[in-house]
Formats: structure tokens, C-alpha cells, sequence
């Protein structure tokens, strides 16, 4: 998922309360006569564009706003823009970006997004309410109950746990099959087993894809797992829930229903689950790693479970941004206990090894100067700096070859794998016809399989 780089977002809360800060008697006569001074939101824009000529756009979503009355003050009617607009859209709740010299644009603000620098502050403030190793230990006791609890997984449904396995096709050094797991009655994660050919107990790495329209058929995907899996681990690459209609009935838009975030995080804990009840699986080494909303199953897995042993989460730590899509952030479990944000959540991983990986053109980009400072600052509670490491490129949000690079040695050092074996060359990257249990066309998907959302929500609730 793309977010549109903001020239200029601005929380307009703190202007909003000026208002009280003032106590002289012009402002108490004009609380006394404030109808005098209410206009129409669209006039105070109309009469801002020709002010300070500008041009300023409404997003379609906010012109619900333009008849309603706002209050203004004239002796704040500055001549800067930012200051102006932000005193204008306080009282509405409504967020604003600079989009060239003369443009504006107004829109509802986005919940999963806030300004950096409250981000960065927000950070600090943590540190100060929780300086020590116990109040951290409290801390993240309570996050951990709030968010299973907020997911509906506080009992987790009774598990469901009936996998069906194709045969497994050779490749150079491993071998890849295709699995449907049954974690609820008629519901299923789909995904592919990558396996070392070699006999032995090997650790368990799990990866969760991001939003790309390929997901784990992508070539990356593939490739990591692949890799992965020559390097002698036994790799799970599974999907997003309800993303691709060639898996399940459910349909795409089922995946913009919150429940997507509850089930997102059921296939992770059900996964090793099962996955560890393999005999070439050693259960004591389970690492995870994804990009984008697979980093943000990544971390959310790794501060959830307690079995994964090492996390690299890609270019999703942020501390201003919570994940666009209802599937990170469709559950509001960030609004709660003074608010977390993705870089608390994912220090719940300390003292576990954990690499975080982040580029300069995302959300990510602020992480050696922001977030690694605050999360390296949660392993030292634990006399564990050394486990936490970070990777930087001035690169797109993916998970491309350098970044997969960085993880490769990570993995290697924490589970004891084979990083000479990280040849990327090596990888067959398969048709997606030849990697889905069902079939291209779900021609073999079960008679007693969920068929709606609506079916799944029923089923799901009623395991509780």
C-alpha cells in the first residue's frame, strides 16, 4: 500500500485550545457575542482563497462540512496559510496538505496517520511513564491483553486444526507444497511449505505477505521463502485474509471488514500451532519476517506470541503511521492507555532478536534518528542492546533483493542457518495455478467450506 507524501499535515488540536488561553476583555466580550462572528466554512474558504490568494480544494468527502457555522475570531486571520487553515479546521476536526505553492487541499483527517513530530513526541513520552524494566514488563502486559482482547482473541477460539497437504515438488535444495489449514470449521489458511531436502529438525520461519496484488505468489515472496528454506529452515508463506479469489469464496471486500486484523492474527498463532507439531520442525526457533502488512503481522505476531523466537519486521515500524488498511488498523487498540503506536508495539518483542528494516521513501524513513533510538532504549531494560538492529536504503516500500540481503545473515545468526546458501539465483518462482491446494479455480474447495463473510462472522463468534 502507497500513501501520498504529505507536504504539510498538521494537528490543529493545540490551536483549537487557544481560545482559553486568552483572558482579556476583548476575548470575553467576544465569547459573549460569538454569533456576531460565525461564517459558513465554505465562505471562510472562499474569503481565504482571495485573501492570501491561494486556491483551496475540498476532498469530496468533506463537503458535508461547508454549511456548517464555525466560529472565528478576525484578529486571527493570519497571513500564513498554515496557521490560518489550522485555526479555521480546528473546531471541524478536518486535516489539510500543501499540494504546490498555491494549492491547498482540505480532508477529513486519517485515523491510522498522525503528524511525525507528534510521533516522535509520543515516543518520548512513553519512555518518560515507563523509564524502568518493571513498568516496561506492566506496560506491556496490559497492551498485550488490550489487543487480544480488541481482536477477539481473548480465549482464542478453540482450535481447528485439520491441514490438507499436495504433494511436495523438488527444486534445488528444497522442496515447496501446497497446504490448506482448517483453523476454523470451514475456514482455511491458504499457503506453501518450502522444506530443506536434507533430513533433520530445522527452525520454523514465517512469512506473511504485505498488500501486494500478488501476495505470496509474488516472486519475492517466493524467492524469500525459497531462500530461506536452502538455508535450512522449514518456511510457511501464507496468506492475507480474504485477498485472492482464486483461495476462497470470501470475496475482496471482505478484507476492508475489521474482523480482517482478528483473522490476520489467527492465522499466524494457528499456523505454529500446527507447524510445530512437524518432526522436522525444532520448536524452540521461530522466527518471522514481512513487508508492509506483513511487517505489520510481523510484529503484531512477535509481541502476541511468545513462541517466536526472531522477528525482522520491513519498512513497517513507524511511530506516526498505524497501517492504512482495516486489517492493521481497522481494531482501534492504538487509541487506548494513553495510545501506543507501531514502534511500542513492536518493542514488545524485547529481548528477543529483532532487525528492523526501513527506507527512506515511506513511513519508515525516520526510523535510525526516531524509533530504533526508543525501541533500542526498551532491549537495554533487558541488558539486550545487541539484539536489536536496524537496516536503512534510500528505497520504495517493498522487499526487494538488498533488503532481503539484510535479513538473510540476521535469520542466520539467530536460528542458526546456513547463510552461505543465500543464493537468490537458486529460487524457482512457480505459476500461481501451481501453488493453491483448491485449484485455479477452488474446483476442489470443500462442500462444508465458509462461502461469506457473513457465514465466517457466525462461525468465528460461535466458537467463543
Amino acid at each position: 500500500m502507497k500513501l501520498s507524501r504529505f507536504l504539510a499535515v498538521v494537528l490543529v488540536s493545540a490551536f483549537a485550545t487557544s481560545f482559553v488561553a486568552a483572558q482579556d476583555k476583548s476575548y470575553q466580550n467576544f465569547l459573549n457575542n460569538k454569533d456576531q462572528y460565525t461564517l459558513s466554512l465554505r465562505e471562510i474558504i472562499q474569503e481565504t482563497e482571495k485573501d492570501l490568494d491561494i486556491k483551496i480544494v475540498c476532498a469530496k468527502s468533506v463537503e458535508p462540512y461547508l454549511d456548517q457555522r464555525v466560529v472565528m475570531a478576525p484578529w486571527k486571520f493570519w497571513d500564513d496559510p498554515v496557521r490560518r487553515l489550522a485555526y479555521i479546521l480546528a473546531p471541524l476536526d478536518l486535516s489539510f496538505e500543501q499540494v504546490d505553492e498555491k494549492t491547498w487541499r482540505v480532508f477529513e483527517p486519517w485515523y491510522y496517520i498522525r503528524p511525525e513530530e507528534e510521533g516522535k513526541a509520543h515516543l518520548a513520552r512513553l519512555l518518560r511513564r515507563f523509564p524502568t524494566k518493571d513498568a516496561w514488563e506492566a506496560r506491556k502486559n496490559t497492551l498485550q491483553n488490550t489487543i487480544l482482547e480488541k481482536l477477539h482473541l481473548a480465549p482464542i477460539p478453540k482450535p481447528v486444526l485439520t491441514p490438507y497437504l499436495s504433494e511436495k515438488r523438488a527444486h534445488d535444495g528444497y522442496s515447496v507444497r501446497n497446504i490448506a489449514l482448517e483453523i476454523l470449521p470451514g475456514y482455511f489458511v491458504n499457503g506453501n511449505l518450502y522444506e530443506p531436502t536434507k533430513e533433520g529438525k530445522f527452525p520454523l520461519i514465517l512469512c506473511p505477505h504485505g498488500h501486494g496484488q500478488l501476495g505470496r505468489f509474488g516472486a519475492d515472496q517466493q524467492i524469500r521463502a525459497a531462500v530461506l528454506a536452502r538455508m535450512g529452515a522449514v518456511v510457511f508463506s501464507y496468506s492475507m485474509f480474504a485477498w485472492r479469489v482464486e483461495e476462497s469464496p470470501l470475496p475482496k471486500e471482505a478484507h476492508a471488514d475489521p474482523i480482517s486484523g482478528t483473522m490476520q492474527t489467527l492465522h499466524t498463532i494457528r499456523s505454529i500451532d500446527w507447524l510445530t507439531t512437524l518432526p522436522n520442525v525444532d520448536a524452540t526457533r521461530i522466527g518471522i519476517t514481512g513487508a508492509s502488512g506483513g511487517g505489520t503481522q510481523t510484529f503484531l505476531g512477535t509481541a502476541l506470541d511468545s513462541r517466536i523466537s526472531v522477528s525482522v519486521p520491513v519498512v513497517m515500524v513507524s511511530s506516526h503511521f498505524y497501517g492504512g488498511c482495516p486489517c492493521e488498523s481497522g481494531v482501534p487498540f492504538h487509541i487506548l492507555h494513553g495510545g501506543t503506536c507501531n514502534a511500542e508495539v513492536a518493542a514488545m518483542a524485547a529481548p528477543r532478536p529483532m532487525k528492523i528494516i526501513a527506507v527512506a521513501q515511506d513511513w519508515t524513513k525516520n526510523v535510525p534518528e526516531v524509533e530504533f533510538p526508543y525501541i533500542q532504549k526498551i532491549y537495554e531494560y533487558y541488558g539486550a542492546k545487541e539484539n536489536v538492529e536496524y537496516a536503512f536504503f534510500d528505497e520504495p516500500h517493498n522487499y526487494g533483493e538488498s533488503k532481503r540481503q539484510a535479513m538473510y545473515p540476521f535469520m542466520a545468526k539467530h536460528l542458526n542457518l546456513n547463510v552461505e546458501e543465500c543464493d537468490e539465483t537458486k529460487a524457482t518462482v512457480e505459476p500461481m495455478e501451481t501453488m493453491l491446494y483448491f485449484g485455479p479455480n477452488r474446483e476442489n474447495y470443500p462442500a462444508h467450506g465458509i462461502q461469506s463473510l457473513e457465514e465466517l462472522k457466525k462461525v468465528f463468534f460461535g466458537t467463543k
